[in-house]
């Protein structure tokens, strides 16, 4: 592995020997500033002798981990303990990098690669790619910040629907590492710590407007499927008392106006989802996780419990009897509607 690297984009692999080299393939155009590195966390497929090929290969560019199953979680901590580049991405095993956008990031973070003037994110558009059309619609995060300036939170602007996902951000590596941070390992749905757990750190951020990460949207497996969700609704639960639990509010109060505004709503939009999902079940069962889950924030922070429910998200999380819940459910299947996920998830 060569000296010098700008980025590392660490692929966490369970059984993608299907999909792993078109991943690795989109990421080459970034040369040998770029770290590729596969983490394969407990495959019984093909996957590691996939990525050990690919490693020889690619020696100066790929590196491989074979590691027991953990979780994509684990996988992810791996890759912040073991990351050479000076910042870090997230690629998972079917999703890709637009090509012709990578020379134009490569060349943003080697502007932005003294200690001097690094950002601590990076961030920018994403596509969902569909099994009958890559690039079926774009995620543009226009408007935030003047593209490719390194700014701080009070001189952008983040409205309620300026929500980060895991695929449009791009961190400095030692950012990571210098708040200690690792996340759960042996469940799903953490991507949302990683959002949001981290983002309170941040001073320094940079956005690149360009659709840099193609999201695939097309297997019935993946964990963004209603179905899946439902039958996984305990540990997205649980995802979100982490979350929720992680800042008090006087604490959050303390970060400039617009990095508060963000990850307030962050919190909100996922108690939002999260809520709907709770009432699409319907039963004792998630009415009890509903319960205990407001029931958790307002124990860890009376003045956050009440902020959140009079957000105009956490009103619609709260409105009464069943009708409310109806409602919820109703905007919750229209935002996705909107975008067709669950026409794309249901496609093989």
């Amino acid at each position: 592995m060569s000296e010098g690297k700008l980025l590392t984009c660490v692929i966490p692999s369970y059984n993608s020997a299907a999909y792993l080299e078109r991943a690795v393939d989109s990421l080459l155009p970034g040369g040998e500033e770029m770290e590729i590195l596969i983490v394969n966390d407990g495959s019984t497929d093909e996957t590691g002798a996939l990525a050990d090929r690919l490693a020889a290969e690619h020696p100066t560019i790929v590196r491989v981990h074979h590691q027991e199953n953990g979780g994509h979680g684990s996988a992810l901590n791996y890759g912040i303990a073991h990351a050479e580049g000076i910042y870090f991405k997230v690629v998972d095993s079917d999703d890709r990098l637009i090509k012709e956008h990578i020379p134009g990031l490569m060349d943003l973070l080697r502007e932005h690669s003294g200690p001097d003037n690094r950002a601590d994110l990076v961030y920018h558009d994403y596509v969902y790619d569909r099994p009958e059309k890559e690039s079926a619609f774009r995620i543009s995060f226009a408007g935030t910040a003047k593209p490719g300036v390194l700014h701080t939170w009070n001189e952008g602007r983040f409205f309620l629907w300026s929500q980060f996902v895991i695929h449009c951000l791009i961190y400095r590596t030692q950012l990571l590492r210098d708040i200690g941070y690792t996340l759960p390992e042996h469940i799903y749905y953490e991507d949302n710590l990683y959002v949001y757990q981290p983002m309170a750190h941040i001073r320094k951020l940079i956005y690149y407007h360009a659709p840099l990460y193609g999201y695939f949207l097309g297997r019935g497996d993946q964990s963004v499927n209603e179905q899946n969700m439902m039958k996984r609704l305990d540990q997205l639960t649980e995802v979100s008392k982490k979350q929720m639990t992680t800042y008090r509010l006087e604490e959050l109060k303390q970060l400039p106006k617009q990095q508060y505004k963000y990850l307030i709503n962050n919190c909100c939009g996922q108690l939002f989802n999260v809520c709907a999902l709770q009432f699409i079940e319907d039963s004792e069962r998630s009415h009890r996780m509903n319960r205990e889950m407001w029931e958790t924030v307002r124990a860890f922070d009376p003045a956050l419990y009440k902020k959140l429910r009079r957000h105009p998200l956490g009103r619609v999380c709260c409105l009464p009897g069943r009708a409310g819940e109806r409602l919820l459910v109703f905007f919750y299947r229209y935002g996705r509607r909107m975008i067709k996920i669950d026409r794309a998830v249901s496609k093989k």
